[in-house]
């Protein structure tokens, strides 16, 4: 199979982003590795070879990669967060590790002509590990999913992009001896939020996270410059769409506003 030829620009140009925002991570106490985790995901891009499942087969009942796919994977990237200032249980905890992974693939599509959906699959987790005077290990998890169209259904509304607190993620600790305290942690409310990629993803994190780190990179030209590439992307046609249904915007929407916001009439 082989790729369309404005998807391969379209991947080019991805790629080249994450060039620029490796270069301005560079400049910031953010390990080497966790910077490589990034580079393996730009040749995911650049490898023309590699068309993610985007599509499901009739034949097969199977997701299948076509031409206008796209996609990639970035696992391993982490950080070191202080969470002194915090308020938080158990105080004892006052540095922690976050670890950042993200999974997704989309088709290209003119998205200058039209807003839709950007991915077709995402999956993007925040993991957060903290250790007390004890050494017991303390977690606190978030994912921010797509919901899989055709999946189990649910009582619950859910909103195709959903924020939630713990999640399938916590199953590997369980039984390990991580300390969940006396914390309850439910599968819902699932959380209205606008898709992310990984760079507006990362902006996310840092900006909650680790507020000092985000304030330097937000003065870095490169950083700005991918930032506002990745909303064009990923935040604008969400809001085009939410103000195309309340009647803002008259545009060409190919992007169901109940699939965003289940509540809304």
């Amino acid at each position: 199979m082989t790729i369309d030829s404005n998807n391969k620009s379209y991947r080019l140009k991805l790629a080249d982003e994450l060039t620029l925002l490796q270069r301005a991570l560079e400049k910031c106490s953010i390990s080497h590795k966790s910077i490589g985790s990034i580079d393996r995901a730009r040749k995911q891009l650049i490898d023309e070879k590699i068309l993610p499942p985007t599509k499901l087969d009739e034949k097969s009942k199977k997701m299948v990669g076509t031409p206008l796919s796209w996609g990639y994977k970035i696992s391993g990237f982490s950080i070191e967060i202080d969470v002194s200032n915090n308020i938080q249980f158990p105080k004892t905890v006052k540095k922690a590790i976050l670890d950042f992974s993200i999974n997704l693939n989309g088709e290209y599509f003119d998205s200058s002509k039209e807003f839709k959906d950007p991915f077709k699959h995402l999956e993007f987790n925040i993991i957060v590990e903290g250790k007390s005077r004890k050494q017991k290990d303390h977690i606190l998890s978030y994912h921010l999913d797509r919901h899989i169209e055709g999946g189990n259904p649910s009582n619950e509304v859910h909103p195709i992009y959903h924020f939630q607190m713990g999640g399938r993620k916590l199953d590997g600790y369980n039984g390990q001896g991580k300390n969940f305290g006396n914390q309850l942690i439910l599968d819902n409310p699932r959380f209205m939020h606008y898709p992310m990629d990984f760079i507006s993803g990362l902006d996310f994190v840092f900006s909650n996270f680790a507020p000092d780190l985000w304030r330097k990179l937000k003065r870095d030209p490169r950083y700005l410059k991918v930032l506002g590439s990745a909303q064009e992307r990923t935040l604008k046609p969400f809001i085009a769409s939410l103000a195309n249904h309340f009647g803002f915007h008259n545009i060409n929407n190919d992007w169901n506003t109940k699939d965003i916001c289940p509540q809304i009439i």
